[in-house]
């Protein structure tokens, strides 16, 4: 499992990696606002 905001370029790169969305979150808080948290997931290889 990983994040990334979904205004960089990382989520491209995991998503090439096999990660998938799975959620997100906004701090929409005066004074903290950030653009969306994305949440990704990804099967591990053992």
């Amino acid at each position: 499992m990983t994040s990334t905001q979904v205004d960089e370029d990382a989520q491209h790169f995991y998503r090439k990696l096999g990660y998938k969305d799975c959620g997100g979150f906004v701090v929409d808080i005066p004074g903290y606002e950030q653009p969306m948290e994305m949440i990704m997931i990804n099967e591990l290889m053992i």
